[in-house]
């Protein structure tokens, strides 16, 4: 015999069906001027009534970079998300495998990338090791991979600030050198993330392996993937809690190390590793030699499983009121990150496509669950568009300076301050779940298979839409809990 549905039920319910008419709303406000960034970004016609990213807020995000990313991780972090928003067949993330013969005529050509590198090689000063001056040795690569890309759309005797292609080879090779030859390591070989002493941080992830792929991948160098490969299986043995499968920050227990400790399991330094790991895994797979494929195929299967541990790692913890992920993932205390949870679902995003792209009897790259696609659909209908301005200020979010303090003094027109990696990670998970809607035929993951996660938005974000199947969807789930025994 059927019950009365019971009070919690009744409140799911309307929890639900207040989502739902929050996102038709939302879907008639007014939308806002197109910049050529945002129409580059959304221009596939298959991604109309898709829930997105504002275009005028794309637009923000992209003006607000061009004043705020000075630092040398912060401009390559932009520069990722220029390439994957607006160059997406650039990308090792491509959906062919063009991306790996860069050349002058590629279309379109990398107009604001190519800018970018100019500054960059224009401020180093001559025999300078690294690309861009910093404390920490692994920061400078993050820039690495786009100075490469530059370099091959070169024509002839072209410059690109102020250098030839052949000075260009050589300050890459320099960036090389210092990190193989002039920087710290542990014992068993991880190089150090910092230049004075040995500290290995999660962000190492993102910034070194990612670049030593790129250039290994398009120049045919085997070494060079190979080390990126050993440098991400050597910085997991270091950094993984064993009971959640997250990564710790930082780690200097070793002969020369200095600099502090941080045990804690940081939301953005998981974010840095797992997106790390799907950049370096998206150049082996996706290369265009099948030797090349084949020959890393086991160590393909490796970065996705690792990969893989931190996102289901990261959706086992708690969320926020607001949908987002807390800036130390296991710690309930800890203030809801937009920045760090950007990342993360941008990386449960790549890893879910690229797991359905490549899972061949060779490679078999193992999937993100379910539950995880999910979490990270309803943190980015938290993020998108609420958490964002239209002058490209993200927050909440954490002071990159300062590991456990939410950064403070922000305005919402970016006359204060703000987080340049922030903006940048919300770029790139609205990339990654675009070519994930695009890949599904333009349908978009379900928000309401994680259960009791997937309730958030009805005292969370406003402003999220959903396409007619989404409301339908969301409507049977209301009236399943209301009948359901």
């Amino acid at each position: 015999m059927r019950t009365q549905p019971t009070r919690s039920r009744l409140l799911a319910a309307v929890a639900l069906l207040s989502f739902t008419a929050t996102s038709v709303l939302g879907a008639a406000l007014p939308g806002h001027d197109v910049h050529q960034l945002a129409r580059r970004a959304n221009s596939d016609p298959r991604l109309s009534g898709v829930t997105r990213i504002e275009d005028g807020q794309v637009e923000g995000i992209e003006q607000l970079l061009n004043r705020t990313a000075t630092k040398s991780w912060e401009i390559g972090t932009h520069l990722a998300a220029l390439l994957e928003l607006s160059y997406p067949a650039l990308s090792p993330f491509a959906d062919s495998t063009s991306w790996a013969r860069p050349s002058p005529s590629s279309s379109p050509a990398p107009t604001e990338i190519l800018s970018n590198v100019a500054q960059i090689l224009e401020n180093q000063p001559s025999g300078q090791q690294q690309l861009v001056s910093d404390g920490s040795a692994a920061d400078p690569a993050s820039v690495g991979p786009f100075v490469v890309l530059a370099n091959f759309t070169l024509d002839g005797d072209e410059q690109i600030g102020g250098r030839s292609k052949a000075q260009v080879d050589d300050a890459v090779q320099r960036q090389v050198d210092v990190l193989m030859n002039g920087t710290p390591r542990t014992p068993d070989g991880a190089i150090s993330h910092r230049t004075e002493d040995v500290e290995l941080w999660s962000d190492f992830m993102y910034m070194v392996p990612p670049f030593f792929a790129y250039l290994g991948a398009v120049t045919l160098n085997s070494t060079l993937l190979t080390e990126a490969y050993t440098q991400c299986a050597l910085y997991r043995t270091h950094l993984r809690d064993e009971r959640t499968n997250l990564w710790r920050h930082i780690d200097n227990s070793f002969p020369g190390g200095g600099g502090r400790a941080d045990p804690g399991l940081w939301a953005t330094g998981n974010g840095w590793a797992s997106y790390g790991l799907l950049r370096v895994l998206a150049t082996v797979v996706n290369h265009p030699d099948d030797g090349v494929v084949q020959q890393f195929a086991s160590q393909s299967r490796d970065l996705a499983a690792w990969a893989g541990e931190i996102i289901e790692g990261t959706w086992a913890q708690p969320r926020t009121s607001q949908g987002l992920r807390h800036n130390y993932l296991n710690e309930s205390r800890s203030f809801g990150d937009a920045s760090g949870t950007a990342l993360l679902s941008a990386a449960t995003f790549r890893l879910s496509l690229l797991s359905r792209r490549f899972s061949t009897a060779a490679v078999n790259l193992t999937a993100p669950s379910s539950l995880a696609l999910a979490s990270a659909e309803n943190s980015y209908r938290a993020l998108v568009p609420a958490r964002i301005s239209l002058a490209g200020v993200v927050s909440p979010v954490v002071d990159p300076m300062s590991f456990r303090e939410q950064l403070e003094g922000v305005k919402a027109d970016g006359s204060g301050r703000s987080s340049p990696e922030a903006g940048a990670f919300v770029l790139l998970l609205e990339a990654a779940r675009r070519d994930w809607v695009d890949e599904n035929g333009g349908t978009e993951p379900s928000a309401v298979d994680a259960g009791v996660d997937g309730m958030w938005s009805a005292t969370a974000g406003r402003e999220h839409r959903l396409g007619a199947g989404g409301v339908a969807v969301v409507l049977a789930a209301a009236l399943a809990l209301v009948v359901g025994a």
